[in-house]
């Protein structure tokens, strides 16, 4: 419906609702994400259906010409039957707000009326005037059911290439009027430009890489004093808030090392550095930003800053300075991502020009613990992840100075309202992973175990983030004789949570020759080698009470782990049930202080449910068969839609709020990921999950052409012939399993649906031969299938095969064996009906169909083997 009218007190005709829509976005945006605009009674699954008025509980209340989503976060968007209600000026405002929201290769479909078949139609006269009128200009039944605009391919074409979007295809809907009057509508499909192909993926990189060879901090620490300009000493001044003249001079130690600076001197030393050579390009600049936070440090806070401060001096949209907090930790030397923040640190960073320096600037602090002193002369941004339900004041009085105050979660911006920081002034700015570095494939860390299934902890050993709930779990769910380790990597021992750990507990534990095995792992590891441990282990686990936003979490899902968190936290904006288990938390207090400063108010944490946890753990050893399949999903959704570059562009968009400036739409094309084969396989898989078929195979295929390792490999062809024998296409099937031949003959998924095909075409020796060996090496090779197998799938199809050889005694065990290891199987219960059956055991066969009925209500077989019982008895 349209955004052009108003509510009224009466029904209004012509079946449209008069109630204005009341549901709000979900936490966690679906994915991909689908939007149905302006949806009327037009209700589409799969779809966000977002409209202004509606009796339906499920449409979400916004105005479409305002829609509440990030930049390039949309797949797709379907706005049928209502860009004609706009008027003239409103409709390239309205496609330029749709092409925000879509990701660069978006699609857009669009269905509308086509004004030329609507007056040929006229011209010959299948409509007279009153019906052409009805038809152009809208049943004006209400006041929003009025057509504003006309549109034919040329019009629609000219608009949408307006906006940003290629056109991809116009379909005419030219029906004949002769059995009823039905509009004359075109449905145009259109991408929004994608210019990322033609974008040198090393942009931002490659001028740095020759620079620094000898890169040394010191270089321009002894030189002479440098001529400072009074209008730009004037500059500094009024935004840092200090005499620089009375400023102490950077030195730099004996060992021409790194400076080491007083940290409460460093936002007045050298600011006169705040520059960038005068040859760079002036006119693309828009703006001064000073990033003051830690970078080359060993934390999380240090980490965001470079990531961040990384991809806007990538973006070439502003004058990037780095201020840093605390002394280096490591040098930049031998990283380009380093060198060229290292280029940007105040303490060597070259002059800029005047016009540079007269540009506006923007203070973000990052840091721990915040700091009160605001800038002078520029808006202070101040970005604070916080865990608990209530800030501590003193952070609060802080916070309320601050123009605008970024978080990366929900859960933490709701903490900073409840506190009473204007709502208007938190904003969320997501954390996020370079897709490049934590992937699903590459080298894995060498875990000393010969446990077969590991899950792992990331993260500071302390009450926050529950890890004596997760000890306490895994201990009460294993043993010393499964085959299960929990791995241990510990984080901030010698920093914020020193004296604070659990590393003692654990290695206690370590000692308990009864206990389930702990890897503990405590000294530092690179990202890189992060990515590889992640990558190591099977089920990322997280119990927390309370965090900000959990960046481990989201780095294990981009590495392809499912995981295990904690319901109601920051997590909630991340994870979904296509990848995670979610446990139940109850909320709890923390009292009106932490760590003796007072909070604003009493304060809450969630407890999560340690039972909950032993059960989710203890199943997922038991049958792993969905944590291969979870793990895809995981990393396509990480990898594709909670990336660094898209935080960065958030970063961008919130500037271009407070300034006016366009800076990230400048960006999108230097800003953007590839999508590679790995997330067209997990987005497949989420296809499949939602029966989208042939999307599935589409995507499958496409990446199956495309570079994948072995495991990947491996996965999509079994997928496709699955597809394929469901399809009764069973000479694909078999061309699929045999690619497979040359890879891993012997996965368990592979041989399961070869003995299914051999079965399915009465090769029941084949069958059985195929089917014995995945049997035999279940209890290893149970861990590497990634189809969803279960033990009780096999042992049903072996009983199946039996059944068709008339092997009724040996069928019947193995239907008993499977109906003990899992009693709600309906599949089985059906197997063991037709064995009962064909042993003229008619009232056990009764028994077993009506099982399989009362756990599968629509087993239409079983239903019809019922009825033939019945009529026999």
């Amino acid at each position: 419906m349209s955004m052009n009218r108003l509510q009224f007190d009466e029904n209004l005709p012509g079946g449209f609702s008069n109630q204005k829509a009341t549901a709000e976005l979900p936490k966690v945006l679906p994915y991909p994400l689908r939007l149905n605009l302006g949806c009327g009674k037009d209700f589409r699954e799969g779809f966000i259906n977002i409209d202004k008025y509606s009796n339906n509980p499920s449409v979400v209340f916004m105005d479409i010409r305002e829609l509440e989503f990030e930049d390039n976060s949309v797949d797709t968007i379907l706005a049928s039957d209502i860009l004609e209600h706009f008027s003239h000026r409103e409709v390239d405002t309205l496609l330029a707000e749709w092409a925000r929201v879509l990701r660069p290769g978006g699609e857009l479909i669009i269905r509308c009326p086509n004004l030329k078949l609507q007056i040929q139609a006229y011209v010959r006269g299948d409509w007279d005037a009153d019906i052409a009128s009805y038809m152009i200009f809208g049943g004006q039944t209400n006041p929003g059911d009025y057509h504003c605009i006309g549109f034919d391919h040329q019009s629609i074409t000219k608009h949408l290439k307006k906006a940003g979007f290629d056109v991809i295809s116009i379909q005419d809907h030219d029906i004949p009027q002769s059995t009823g009057f039905i509009n004359l509508n075109m449905t145009v499909i259109a991408k929004k430009e994608d210019n990322t192909s033609t974008v040198d993926l090393n942009i931002g990189l490659s001028e740095n890489t020759n620079d620094f060879s000898g890169f040394d901090f010191s270089e321009n620490d002894n030189s002479a004093e440098i001529e400072k300009t009074s209008s730009l000493l004037s500059k500094i001044e009024s935004i840092v808030g200090v005499d620089i003249e009375n400023s102490t001079q950077l030195v730099t130690n004996s060992d021409n090392d790194t400076t080491d600076i007083d940290i409460d001197d460093k936002t007045s030393d050298s600011l006169f550095d705040l520059v960038i050579n005068d040859e760079t390009d002036e006119t693309d600049l828009d703006l001064n930003i000073v990033w003051e936070g830690s970078q080359f440090v060993y934390h999380s806070l240090a980490l965001i800053n470079r990531e961040q401060c990384s991809n806007l001096i990538d973006s070439d949209v502003a004058n990037i300075t780095i201020v840093p907090y605390e002394d280096d930790r490591f040098a930049p030397e031998g990283n380009p991502k380093y060198q060229k923040l290292a280029k940007n640190d105040i303490r060597i960073k070259e002059k800029v020009s005047d016009a540079i320096s007269d540009l506006p600037y923007a203070w973000i602090r990052h840091q721990w613990p915040p700091q009160s002193e605001p800038p002078k002369g520029s808006k202070w941004i101040i970005m604070q992840p916080w865990e608990f339900s209530k800030l501590r004041k003193d952070m609060a009085e802080i916070l309320m100075q601050a123009d605008e105050v970024w978080t990366p979660s929900n859960y933490s911006r709701q903490s900073f309202v409840d506190s009473g920081i204007d709502f208007n002034k938190v904003q969320v700015i997501p954390n996020g992973i370079d897709p490049e570095l934590f992937k699903p494939y590459g080298e894995k860390y060498n875990i000393d175990t010969k446990k077969c299934f590991k899950f792992l902890y990331v993260g500071g050993t302390i009450y926050r983030k529950g890890i004596d709930i997760l000890i306490e779990s895994y201990v009460k769910a294993f043993t010393a004789d499964d085959s299960v380790c929990l791995v241990i990597k510990d984080m901030g021992g010698e920093s914020f949570y020193k004296g604070l750990t659990a590393k003692q507990q654990i290695l206690e534990l370590q000692k308990n020759p009864h206990a389930p095995e702990i890897i503990y792992i405590d000294e530092y590891l690179s990202e890189e080698e992060m990515a590889n441990l992640y990558r190591a282990c099977n089920v990322y686990v997280s119990p927390y009470r309370g965090e900000g936003f959990s960046l481990p979490t989201l780095e294990a899902m981009a590495c392809g782990l499912p995981v295990i968190v904690t319901k109601g936290g920051a997590t909630d904006d991340f994870v979904s049930e296509a990848f995670a288990w979610q446990i139940e938390a109850e909320v709890i207090s923390i009292g009106n202080s932490i760590e003796d400063y007072p909070l604003v108010d009493e304060a809450f944490v969630l407890e999560p449910d340690k039972v909950q946890l032993t059960e989710i753990m203890q199943m997922l050893h038991k049958d792993p068969a969905e944590v291969k399949s979870r793990g895809i999903i995981a990393s396509a959704t990480a990898r594709k839609y909670w990336t660094w570059k898209r935080s960065t562009l958030k970063v961008l968009s919130r500037l271009d709020k407070l300034y006016g400036t366009a800076m990230s739409q400048k960006a999108q094309n230097k800003l953007f990921d590839k999508e590679d084969a790995y997330i067209k396989v997990g987005i497949a898989e989420n296809e499949l999950n939602y029966d989208n078929i042939d999307d599935a195979i589409d995507l499958y295929t496409t990446a199956l052409n495309e570079n994948l390792d072995d495991d990947y490999k491996v996965h999509v062809l079994n997928r496709l012939a699955y597809i394929a024998m469901q399809d009764e296409r069973n000479e694909d099937a078999y061309d699929y399993l045999s690619q497979i031949q040359d890879v891993n003959p012997q996965h368990p998924d592979t041989l399961y649906l070869l003995s299914k095909l051999f079965l399915s075409d009465d090769k029941f020796i084949e069958a059985f031969e195929a089917i014995t060996p995945a049997l035999e090496s279940w209890k290893e090779s149970k861990y590497t299938s990634s189809a969803g197998l279960y033990l009780d799938d096999l042992l049903c199809h072996t009983a199946d095969i039996m059944l068709e050889m008339d092997d009724l005694d040996g069928a019947n065990q193995i239907y008993t064996s499977a109906l003990e290891y899992n009693p709600n199987n309906p599949r089985v219960c059906f197997g063991a009906g037709l064995c009962f059956k064909k042993a003229d055991m008619l009232e056990d066969a009764k028994t077993m169909f009506e099982w399989a009925i009362n756990l599968d209500p629509n087993y239409e077989d079983a239903k019809f083997e019922l009825n033939t019982i019945e009529k026999l008895l």
